[in-house]
């Protein structure tokens, strides 16, 4: 049987982690969490996810500059990085997009997540 999909899920807001740990999990996905970037970036050097999933909105290191450390590693890997924020769309979304972050606004469906990630694991 093919081993499960890693996906790490970084969010400093643990009722969200739960949401998404639970949810992942029923998907069939192992969940690896951090509660900040600074702790997300950390735990790359030990787990080689799937994919990852990042809020924006953290203490100690933010998502954006989570993003950006994370990019090198993971995208020569064809590792996708999605982006979950609660602003509004900013100007500056489409440079995070263009750099191959998918961002997904809250609130949002779990069901088309949970989709996107099967479409892009596949």
């Amino acid at each position: 049987m093919d081993e499960q999909p890693t996906i790490l899920v970084i969010d400093d807001d643990p009722a969200m982690q739960t949401v998404l740990e639970i949810a992942l999990r029923e998907a069939g996905y192992r969940v690896e969490v951090a509660s900040d970037g600074q702790e997300g970036v950390a735990k790359l050097v030990s787990l080689r996810p799937n994919l990852v999933i990042c809020d924006i909105m953290m203490p100690q290191m933010d998502g954006v500059e989570a993003f950006q450390r994370m990019k090198d590693q993971l995208q020569e890997d064809g590792i996708p990085i999605f982006i979950i924020t609660a602003l509004n769309r900013k100007p500056w979304f489409a440079d995070l997009e263009a750099e191959g972050a998918v961002i997904i606004q809250k609130p949002f469906d779990i069901e088309q997540v949970l989709s996107l990630i099967q479409t892009m694991l596949n």
